[in-house]
């Protein structure tokens, strides 16, 4: 089985790049992705950038010319459900994209004209990760993750969101993208993301504290989880 992994920043897959044996690297597109085995499987690790479009192209880049059967995307992302700090973990069930708005057309806030308002999570994906989170003593949650090309740092920027989508338990600026893409493709996907900051106005202060070890702790779930996933 073969695997591709996606994280925006150096901070999110060093740890991950570490664990890869025989590993090797190629670049595309101005990426770098580097090639290796962990837990009897194919693994292909890409670094994408920040935001929709830079996740977008490396998650067709992984299925189309890398050939992986499955998405992983790891990474921190901003807590904005009741109760989630820094540090806690949420696996995808399903995503949405928050700053998308083509209502004048009949589509759902969110919702991308001739796409699904939701993307839903390779189930089986789903509980490995669970399965996973039950051998850490992180806390863990798992739902909804909203995403868009926005750096969220205020309140009132929450409560809008929350508004269009009352059980969001993240937001970040890429996991959506690669959903789509996993959607359009039929390949399945999951996303885990430890959160880095609270989507305050104290965000941008925390996330440059705390990207490390969201980093970390994302990457090391994913690592677990990569021993759970049958194949």
């Amino acid at each position: 089985m073969k695997i591709g992994i996606i994280g925006a920043m150096e901070e999110e897959v060093v740890t991950l790049k570490g664990a890869l044996e025989n590993s090797s690297t190629e670049m595309i597109a101005g990426a770098e992705f580097t090639c290796g085995q962990y837990a009897g499987k194919e693994i292909v690790l890409v670094r994408c950038g920040i935001g929709k479009v830079a996740a977008a192209v490396t998650a067709t880049l992984l299925i189309d010319h890398f050939q992986v059967d499955a998405l992983i995307n790891t990474g921190s992302a901003g807590g904005i459900g009741e109760g989630l700090k820094v540090g806690d973990i949420v696996i995808s069930e399903r995503l949405a994209y928050h700053d998308a708005d083509v209502t004048a057309f009949g589509y759902a806030p969110g919702q991308m004209a001739q796409m699904p308002l939701y993307y839903e999570a390779e189930k089986s994906l789903i509980e490995a990760a669970k399965q996973a989170a039950a051998e850490t003593e992180e806390t863990v949650y798992t739902g909804t993750i909203v995403s868009g090309d926005q750096f969220v740092n205020s309140k009132e920027r929450i409560a809008e969101i929350k508004t269009i989508f009352p059980d969001a338990l993240a937001n970040e600026m890429e996991a959506t993208a690669i959903a789509q893409v996993a959607y359009q493709f039929s390949t399945p996907f999951v996303v885990i993301r430890a959160m880095s900051d609270v989507a305050d106005e104290e965000a941008s202060m925390s996330f440059d504290e705390f990207i490390q070890i969201a980093g970390k702790k994302s990457a090391e779930m994913v690592l677990k989880l990569l021993q759970k996933i049958e194949g």
